[in-house]
């Protein structure tokens, strides 16, 4: 399955609070969530609560922040069905693609981007988006025509479109989206939040057409 533009992470969540929160960005058009395992116990604590209650339909639900083989199969276990790391691991990523486990590593230079090209994979997170130049960006498209990337670190509504621009088509929010930590509580907050960047993407796409 193909990753949509937009993707909520969502970080320090209490299990008991990530279903509405959740339930909130569905509603506003965003369904493809990555949990982070920055706190394990509160990761894979939501990753169950969110496999149990959404189908594989409603929710494409995936991992961050995975570090190793065995947080792999902790998130097999809790119902996630991708993961994204935080930097470059070929050991780790040809151990997920081993187990059919979709990845989206996390890359920077030509030298990760080759090596994750010859394992065959197709989406890249560029983290942090904000430290790469635009020239750079420009630069990464000569050897690397083909590949998808997604710019995650200080995404906003308002440089969205700068990236896209840029030939970065997929987003990773965290804070400016779901605040870190976030409680059911937050949710009219996180509302709007998600409202401002669908208008943002919505946008651009239009130009792009």
């Amino acid at each position: 399955m193909r990753p949509n533009k937009l993707l909520a992470i969502i970080r320090d969540v209490l299990p008991e609070d990530v279903v509405p929160i959740v339930q909130g960005l569905i509603a506003e058009g965003i369904r493809d969530v990555e949990v982070s395992l920055s706190n394990p116990e509160r990761g894979l604590g939501c990753l169950k609560k969110l496999a149990d209650h959404f189908s594989s339909e409603e929710l494409y639900l995936g991992a961050g922040t995975v570090l190793t083989e065995s947080q792999i199969e902790q998130v097999l276990t809790a119902g996630g069905r991708y993961i994204i790391t935080p930097g470059w691991n070929k050991e780790l990523v040809k151990k997920a693609l081993a187990k059919g486990v979709p990845v989206y590593p996390g890359v920077y230079t030509p030298g990760e981007i080759a090596e994750a090209v010859e394992l065959g994979i197709e989406y890249f997170k560029i983290f942090p988006i904000n430290g790469a130049s635009d020239s750079y960006l420009k630069a990464l498209r000569g050897p690397f025509p083909a590949i998808k990337l997604m710019g995650v670190g200080g995404i906003t509504p308002e440089n969205l479109g700068d990236y896209y621009r840029l030939s970065v088509h997929y987003f990773g929010i965290g804070s400016d989206l779901v605040p870190r930590g976030a409680t059911k509580e937050d949710l009219p907050q996180i509302q709007k939040n998600a409202q401002a960047f669908v208008a943002a993407l919505r946008q651009v796409d239009k130009q792009d057409d």
